[in-house]
């Protein structure tokens, strides 16, 4: 099988024992919006609202808030549920820089899971990129440190 001309990578994830209030569609959406920007993902322009936001407040699930928003090389969905404290998580993207394990984090830090299970993992997280590392001027290194005689 071919691979693709193109870096794909796509990750589906539940948090579990979500601390944040899943009703709340503002904190989900500007959660998702942050998300988007993090991973280096772009909305992509549509003829309708994008990203899409449905909020119920009692179904099966306990009521929950529903994203979709489509990105320019792909998608990031999530699914709250009220009533068993957890999102479902989904975010494709074909970006060469993209990277949705990123957005995954984002909602990590927002919604606080007790846990998270991985359900579908598929291609190689881009390597971290640090800041750089300042140097220390020649007058501060004399101070921390003592000179070296021989």
């Amino acid at each position: 099988m071919p691979s693709r001309p193109y870096s794909y990578r796509h990750v589906v994830a539940t948090l579990h024992g979500c601390r944040a209030d899943l009703l709340d569609e503002k904190l989900v959406l500007q959660t998702a919006l942050t998300a988007i920007r993090s991973a280096k993902m772009k909305l992509a322009k549509t003829k309708t609202a994008n990203p899409l936001v449905y909020r119920v407040e009692d179904d099966i699930m306990g009521g929950g808030v529903s994203v979709n928003a489509l990105i320019t090389t792909s998608h990031l969905t999530l699914h709250t549920a009220r009533k068993y404290r957890t999102v479902e998580f989904d975010c494709a993207t074909c970006g060469c820089n993209s990277n949705p394990w990123a957005a995954l984090d984002v909602f990590k830090q927002t919604l606080r899971p007790t846990h998270v299970t991985m359900q579908y993992q598929h291609g190689e997280q881009p390597l971290l990129t640090l800041p750089p590392i300042r140097a220390i001027s020649r007058s501060r290194r004399s101070e921390q440190q003592p000179a070296l005689s021989y």
